[in-house]
């Protein structure tokens, strides 16, 4: 198979078809990576009735929880969160900035990515332990939930 080239990526219209993009490609590259088995998905989003969304809420539901997951530990890290958008025309909410700081600051690499070709690169660096590559997403993301005012952790 031929590999993508990120010159290759076209921005798709919604994240449902971003994280679609991004699962389909990852499950093509489970031999190369066998610890993508661990790469999910929370269903935290979406338009519900309010009687479902309350039944969710005590069931341990969390608003603005990312919405993909790779729970494999690497880069010093526990674990890989994503909160993933589209490449345009997205909104970050303010329950997504606090889980983006909070999960870094108890170890987890958590970040926002921009599309389905960006999460992937994220991924395939996490998992080959490009700290270099992971702690630049990281500081990324904690600007984007701090409005810049925070860059870096302390350790």
């Amino acid at each position: 198979m031929e590999r993508i080239r990120s010159n290759d990526y076209i921005a798709l219209a919604t994240e449902a078809e971003e994280q679609t993009a991004l699962f389909r490609y990852a499950s093509c590259e489970l031999s190369r990576y066998p610890m993508l088995d661990a790469l999910a998905h929370v269903p935290n989003g979406g338009y519900r009735h309010k009687s479902e969304g309350a039944r969710l809420k005590v069931q341990g539901v969390r608003r603005g929880y990312p919405d993909i997951l790779l729970d494999y530990p690497a880069c010093d890290k526990h674990g890989l969160r994503i909160e993933l958008k589209r490449v345009k025309n997205y909104q970050i909410k303010h329950e997504q900035k606090e889980w983006i700081y909070k999960l870094n600051a108890n170890g987890y690499a958590a970040v926002f990515c921009f599309g389905w070709w960006h999460a992937w690169e994220v991924i395939e660096a996490y998992i080959t332990g490009d700290r270099a590559r992971i702690e630049k997403e990281i500081s990324a993301s904690l600007s984007k939930a701090t409005g810049g005012r925070i860059t870096k952790l302390e350790d």
